[in-house]
């Protein structure tokens, strides 16, 4: 089965979906991926650049397909020259050796090729450069690579295979069924044992981890095929999320996932790039029919504003150099922002993002009066006299869109009239803003609603997409209140419920809400509100 499974992977993969898949397998032989890159010609040919066991730096660069003699004059004779010859510029490589370089290819690399590798390698031989030099890589060694990591790769917990295939079976230009991936990482990861077996050894969780990176790459390789950016970015947040969920369930340190952590949240960070020079290159957000894509348009470009707006903070939070895609993003925000679109409380966590962005590059009340936007929207929308059809978090886009649009097939067993995720966080950001004659006219509404919220029973459980233990808090707002008490609350910013293996990360604590909106509640928003002010952007 993962030999056929790891074919016809390899069959249909391109530079992109195959690079984590490779990249894992590295990890597993003890290399250390110090950079994947974004395939920017200024890379010089290194897509992957990594640290071998024995200290000396090795970089790869991806093709697909099998390398001709057509396609290696015209495009990969060059690109492996500046490979070899160039020197990697990276600050974790200190080392004074000459690198390795690799060619590597899901194809197989044709006879005159090889000769042309041979010769150029003895070339090199010649003038006394026996650091220059090109190994190759190809589809058979790949495959043996898989098959020998054996357990490393392929993890024995596995169990729902079904899953794994419908997934890679996707069309890849959808919404990800974040459900399905979450379901196969349930059945991977030991996150409860029956009372007979033992806790797991760091060893087995390590192992776990590995292998769990590469089925998350193969089952959403359909959407990197497609470019699909959004889709990839949500995969690799849920994989860090159970990662996360293993190390906080058995106590793991942070050297035990570290790498495939690294190498997740790096790939997160290229995918949300990568969607900014799409957005970039593009005429318009429209996809496929105008017509009916104006229903959901808005929906699109309020997740696209929130995306762009993390990603711009966290480019602030990585001390990157002001260039054009920080303007890129400013204006993309700037000019979007009136299509942003309340249309269910999962949207909230991608106001937020815009709205902690929007207060950086406009210096009036305009993030403000969204805030109070919000709010008054919650008060309308599911008050008394309102239709309550303003989804909980727990109700995503596509889920919620048909009955909007009067067009599903069967009509809405729940009812959300009287009762907010999101309303709560929302009056402690806005108090903290000091608006105390503009709450006080709201006050009368909110307290016509219930704050609710859901608390995981362990840290571990925050993590899982869903849960059957927990506690489920019904909150009624005080009348009257006192504002001075209010404003102590708002205050408050400690975030104890937030496991401590993410306050590390608030940036991607702030794309895991986004993920996992139903996670949502005021002290997590309090406390990234208080984080976010401690980033600036580029300038």
């Amino acid at each position: 089965m993962l030999e056929r499974v790891i074919e016809n992977w390899l069959d249909k993969a391109t530079e992109r979906s195959f690079e984590q898949p490779f990249c894992y397998m590295l990890s597993a032989e003890g290399h250390t991926i110090i950079h994947i890159t974004r395939h920017d010609p200024m890379e010089m040919g290194k897509d992957i650049i990594t640290i071998a066991p024995d200290g000396t730096p090795c970089a790869f660069q991806l093709k697909t397909g099998d390398i001709s003699l057509t396609k290696w004059d015209r495009e990969v004779s060059s690109q492996t020259d500046a490979l070899v010859t160039r020197h990697i510029n990276h600050s974790s490589v200190v080392s004074s050796k000459h690198h390795r370089s690799y060619l590597v290819t899901n194809g197989n690399i044709r006879e005159k090729v090889s000769r042309a590798i041979d010769d150029r390698n003895r070339a090199w031989a010649k003038q006394c450069l026996p650091d220059f030099h090109l190994q190759t890589i190809v589809r058979g060694q790949l495959i043996e690579k898989a098959k020998g990591l054996g357990d490393n790769l392929w993890p024995t917990e596995l169990t729902n295979i079904k899953t794994l295939l419908e997934m890679f079976l996707e069309d890849g230009q959808g919404v990800l069924p974040k459900e399905k991936l979450a379901s196969l990482f349930e059945s991977t990861f030991p996150l409860k044992l029956p009372d007979s077996e033992n806790k797991p050894s760091k060893t087995h969780c390590a192992r776990v981890i590995a292998s769990a990176a590469i089925l998350c790459a193969i089952a959403t390789s359909s959407f990197s095929d497609k470019n699909n950016h959004v889709a990839e970015i949500e995969g690799w947040v849920l994989y860090i999320s159970y990662v996360l969920a293993l190390a906080e369930r058995w106590e793991l340190s942070t050297k035990v996932y570290e790498g495939e952590f690294a190498i997740a949240t790096q790939s997160i960070y290229n995918s949300l790039a990568n969607l900014c020079d799409e957005i970039k290159e593009r005429e318009h957000l429209v996809e496929g029919d105008l017509l009916a894509d104006s229903y959901i348009y808005n929906v699109r470009v309020t997740w696209l504003l929130g995306l762009m707006s993390i990603y711009a903070l966290w480019r602030g939070n990585k001390g990157e150099f002001k260039d054009d895609v920080d303007d890129f993003l400013r204006e993309f925000c700037k000019e979007k922002r009136i299509r942003l679109d309340l249309w269910g409380e999962a949207a909230i966590p991608q106001w937020l993002a815009f709205i902690w962005y929007f207060r950086q590059i406009n210096g009036t009340r305009e993030q403000d009066d969204i805030l109070d936007y919000l709010i008054s929207a919650i008060c309308e929308q599911n008050g008394p006299k309102g239709g309550g059809f303003l989804a909980s978090p727990y109700y995503e886009a596509e889920d919620i869109l048909p009955h909007i649009l009067g067009v599903a097939e069967e009509p809405m067993m729940d009812f959300f009239r009287g009762q907010s995720y999101a309303l709560e966080g929302l009056i402690h950001l806005y108090v903290r803003r000091n608006w105390k004659q503009r709450m006080k006219l709201l006050w009368p509404s909110i307290t016509r609603l219930m704050y609710q919220s859901f608390e995981p029973e362990n840290f571990c459980d925050f993590y899982r997409w869903r849960n059957q233990e927990g506690k489920n808090w019904t909150v009624s707002p005080k009348y009257p209140q006192e504002w001075e008490k209010l404003r102590e609350l708002a205050s408050e910013s400690d975030g104890a419920c937030i496991p401590p293996s993410i306050k590390k990360y608030p940036i991607l604590l702030l794309l895991f809400l986004c993920v996992y909106p139903h996670r949502m509640n005021a002290e997590i928003l309090r406390w990234l509100d208080t984080q976010m002010k401690q980033i600036q952007i580029p300038r």
